[in-house]
């Protein structure tokens, strides 16, 4: 009996640092809508490692996959919040984050996970310890897209990283992880963010990525099982709604260009003067100027110390656009309009970068 009595005790202190892994303080957010019974063993493991806090969300899935939920609810610490009607990820996540802050203030944060098992438990919890340890700054668990990764994902995670470092000016390796810690400080605010379904973690980064705490990045493994199979994603709706969430941080420079251009169209029929057109045409910059302070790069510079900035700016694109437009029309032969658009496109684009680079610079807060 004595070696049996040896082995257990020296087993137990190995058991109690096991459970110790897992952050008390931080709780698992898990969305999840007509789950495969590897949810339960998700669930399950985290409780193991000594998860204290975990909130399933059941977003209106059929009475086929009850059970499953039935035997995560059964598990210490966790909680299964049901949505009669599948209302969509973001509000999931939403219900989940609002749980959380309203039942559990003593949370110093949440781990958001899927539901699918593409993010191990040994990943949730290596975001947990790093988003623990990361004061006021978000944790992204980042997986790396090598060639095995189904097309889909590899195309769309490609095509979005490279819009969102142009649009918000942050470099995000993996911009649709779902693998996210978000610090409690953080939770009132994302809660208020728009959006219902897949956008709502695109609108949510962006949010994370404006503040002048931008998020850390975290290598994870990378688990796409059967082809990503189980992913409820729709490659053309839910694309289209999360490009329609990038697309708002431009907004305000199609408001501005189409200002211009009825501006510039009215004055050049009545003088056919392409400089004088585009001084009137100008007028748009104070719009522009205005939405891009307040909504699209929510500055807190100086408008004294902005302003200058954003009219010097705006002076050097309109000498170029004058001097594009007139060579155009006088040695391309190019329809005035036609040129207008043309040039008035590409500058709009650098406009908008150098204004978020020069003019609007992101805040940064010490780590």
């Amino acid at each position: 009996m004595a070696p049996l009595v040896s082995v257990l005790a020296d087993t137990l202190p190995v058991q109690r640092r096991r459970r110790e892994l897992f952050c008390a303080s931080i709780a698992v957010a898990i969305p999840a809508w007509e789950p495969e019974p590897v949810l339960a063993e998700i669930v399950r493991d985290l409780v193991e490692r000594g998860c204290r806090t975990v909130v399933v969300v059941d977003d209106g899935s059929s009475s086929e996959r009850q059970p499953i939920f039935a035997e995560c609810a059964q598990l210490p610490g966790v909680t299964v919040l049901r949505h009669a009607v599948n209302l969509g990820k973001g509000r999931a996540l939403k219900t989940a984050l609002n749980f959380v802050l309203a039942e559990h203030p003593e949370c110093t944060g949440v781990v958001t996970a899927d539901a699918d098992g593409q993010h191990t438990v040994t990943d949730v919890e290596r975001i947990a310890r790093a988003l623990s340890a990361s004061g006021r700054r978000a944790v992204l668990g980042a997986r790396t897209l090598r060639r095995d990764v189904p097309l889909r994902s590899r195309f769309g995670n490609g095509v979005t990283r490279y819009v969102f470092r142009f649009l918000t000016g942050r470099s995000i390796s993996d911009t649709q992880t779902g693998l996210r810690g978000l610090p409690a400080s953080a939770l009132p605010a994302l809660l208020a963010l728009p959006g219902e379904r897949y956008e709502y973690e695109m609108t949510m980064l962006a949010h994370l990525c404006r503040s002048g705490w931008p998020p850390i990045e975290i290598p994870i493994e990378t688990v796409y099982l059967e082809g990503n199979r189980s992913s409820h994603f729709d490659p053309i709706r839910d694309s289209m709604r999360i490009y329609f969430v990038l697309l708002r941080f431009y907004a305000s420079s199609l408001i501005a260009a189409a200002i211009d251009f009825v501006m510039f169209s009215l004055c050049y029929a009545v003088t056919h003067n392409i400089l004088a057109s585009m001084v009137v045409g100008r007028v748009s910059s104070i719009v522009n100027y205005l939405l891009n302070r307040r909504f699209v790069f929510q500055s807190e510079t100086p408008v004294a110390g902005s302003v200058w900035r954003y009219y010097a700016l705006v002076a050097v694109l309109a000498a170029a656009a004058f001097a594009a437009i007139r060579a155009e029309s006088l040695y391309l032969g190019w329809n005035v309009m036609a040129a207008k658009i043309a040039t008035e496109t590409l500058l709009s684009l650098a406009s908008f970068a150098l204004q978020r680079i020069f003019v609007f610079p992101l805040r940064e807060e010490p780590a």
